[in-house]
Order: structure tokens, then C-alpha cells, then sequence
């Protein structure tokens, strides 16, 4: 009996500190920290020379002094006006700012008018890092800053496959599949990139990226073996801590093709018609006029003998 109650309370132990334990649930999950809230911030905003933004009335530039955040953050703001002109505060998320305030998706604030009574403001960030622009909706470029959204986020931004096909049962050179990967993030992240055609996984590879850079990441594809049909093409970014958007995590590319063996028209049929499409190019390279790739069964930039017997081999067959 005393080894078991040993048992038992060695058991509610792991439990509570959550070791996972085969074949057991967790008694509870550790949740992730809510974003954490911005301080406070104080603008005077102000048209009349010296205009600007500044944190008290006296200290007003333009462009205004920058508002770093958290993604996902309350942000609070105490909206002064230092010349007693009205004014309106606005952030921009887009690219490149278009100075029109589209609630709710972009903040915009109460207009305000005093110089001593502050208008109170409160709205939450964008969850996407990244650097945006607020102003005055009523003053534009004459009032603006650098509003900084600091976070996780990193995504996939490109998905190029060196040829869109491939022929069924031809032993021939890999297809190369190039995905872009981009940290649109404020920190050095560390994560996974993988390519896919359907659900079947091409290669997947680590990567560490710095902050607002970008790397392609090249995998070579092994097609002979594919069942004839057509293929999906995606790319993945696995999640990193803290990213708390993850729409630009994957990328849907352009469709696959693997084709019938020697089947170079596409008709389904091997036949003469295929033997004169080798003919016609025979002797060709990529980047030559003549070439045609769709002539270049195993892939090797060239159409010669290969690609002849591998048509003359299949010759009479049909889908």
C-alpha cells in the first residue's frame, strides 16, 4: 500500500508541473502570456508652424516621435491639440499609407480640440508586425509618425517550380521547387519550410532568418515515380512563438502535371504524332528557339536519342 500511495503522488506530481506521460492528457495546458499592453502615450498634435506630433506641446517635429507596440496590444492614448485646430488621429496599414482612415479595420480616433483637456483613445494593434504610419486624418503629411508593431510573424511569399510537369515512369534529372521564405517579424526566428504537391511532402528544411529578411529555400523533386494525374503545389512556414498571424504561413502555387509515359502532344496517345514532335526539336537546348520542353522527357535540357526512346519504347500505348 505505501508503495502505491509513493506511486500516486509522484504520478500528481508530473501531472502538476505538465510532464506528458504516453497514453495520459495533460492535467492542464500552459497557456501563452496575453499580449502585453503598451504604456500609455501622450500626443500633442499641431498644424500651425512648428506642425507636427510631439509628447508635450513644446516638443513637437514632424515627422512625430515613434509608437512601438506589441501585436495584438491595448494601445492608450491621451489626444491633446497644441493649437487648438481640430484634429484626428489616425494609423494607415497599408504599405504605403493612403491617408484615408477606414474604420474598424485602421484606429481612428475622436477629433479633439483643447490644448489642456486630453481626448482619451483606445483601440487594439494590428497582430501583423510590421512598420505603418499615423496621422492626422484632416492634416495628412503635415502630421505624421512611425507607428511600429513589434512581434512574430513569418510567412511564405513565393512558390516556383522550375517545370510544371513531368513524365510518368521516365527516369530523368529532379525538378527544382524554390520557395521563398520571409521574416516580416521584429526578431531572428528559427523555423520550418516544407513544399508539397497535394499532401505528399517534397522536402522540408530548418531555417533561421533575421528580422524583415528574406531567403529562398530549393528542394529537389524526384517525379518518375508519381501516379499520372495532376498535383497541387503548396508551401508551408511552420508557426513560430508567438506569431499571432498565421494567413501568410502557407502559399498555394500552380498545378503539377505528371503526364503519360512518351505522350509529348498530350493527347493520351503514343503515336507518330509524338515522334515528329521529337523530330522537329531534335537536337535542341534549352534556351534555343527550337527547344521545346515538352520534348525534353527526362529533363536533361537536351532532346537527343534519350528522349526518342523513351517515345519509341512506349509507342502504340494509350491512357
Amino acid at each position: 500500500m505505501r508503495i502505491r500511495t509513493i506511486r500516486v503522488v509522484l504520478l500528481a506530481i508530473l501531472l502538476l508541473f505538465g510532464v506528458y506521460l504516453p497514453g495520459l492528457p495533460p492535467l492542464f495546458k500552459l497557456l501563452p502570456l496575453p499580449p502585453r499592453a503598451a504604456a500609455s502615450v501622450t500626443l500633442y498634435g499641431r498644424v500651425a508652424t512648428p506642425n507636427g506630433w510631439g509628447s508635450s506641446s513644446t516638443t513637437v517635429t514632424n515627422p512625430g516621435p515613434d509608437i512601438a507596440v506589441s501585436a495584438g496590444a491595448s494601445v492608450s492614448l491621451s489626444l491633446f491639440s497644441a493649437d487648438s485646430f481640430s484634429h484626428q488621429f489616425c494609423v494607415d496599414y497599408e504599405p504605403m499609407p493612403d491617408f484615408s482612415c477606414q474604420t474598424p479595420t485602421e484606429p481612428q480616433s475622436p477629433f479633439f480640440t483643447s490644448p489642456t483637456v486630453p481626448t482619451s483613445y483606445t483601440f487594439t494593434a494590428t497582430s501583423k508586425p510590421g512598420n505603418y504610419t499615423y496621422y492626422c486624418s484632416l492634416h495628412t503629411t503635415a502630421m505624421v509618425g512611425k507607428f511600429v508593431v513589434l512581434g512574430h510573424d513569418v510567412a511564405v511569399t513565393g512558390l516556383a517550380v522550375s517545370r510544371n510537369f513531368a513524365y510518368n515512369g521516365v527516369v530523368s534529372n529532379p525538378v527544382q521547387v524554390n520557395v521563398t521564405a520571409a521574416n516580416l517579424g521584429t526578431s531572428t526566428e528559427a523555423f520550418f519550410i516544407s513544399a508539397l504537391a497535394n499532401s505528399t511532402l517534397i522536402g522540408n528544411q530548418s531555417i533561421t532568418l533575421g528580422a524583415g529578411l528574406t531567403e529562398i529555400v530549393s528542394f529537389l523533386w524526384s517525379t518518375s515515380a508519381l501516379t499520372r494525374g495532376s498535383y497541387v503545389m503548396s508551401a508551408q512556414a511552420t508557426k513560430v512563438s508567438g506569431e499571432l498571424d498565421t494567413s501568410n504561413n502557407s502559399l498555394v502555387g500552380n498545378n503539377f502535371s505528371e503526364r503519360f509515359r512518351g505522350d509529348v502532344t498530350g493527347d493520351c496517345k503514343v503515336n507518330i504524332l509524338d515522334l515528329v514532335a521529337i523530330a522537329s526539336t531534335f537536337g535542341s537546348t534549352i534556351g534555343q528557339t527550337s527547344y521545346n520542353p515538352n520534348a525534353d522527357l527526362n529533363n536533361d535540357g537536351k532532346i537527343n536519342i534519350l528522349d526518342l526512346v523513351v517515345v519509341a519504347g512506349n509507342f502504340g500505348q494509350a491512357c
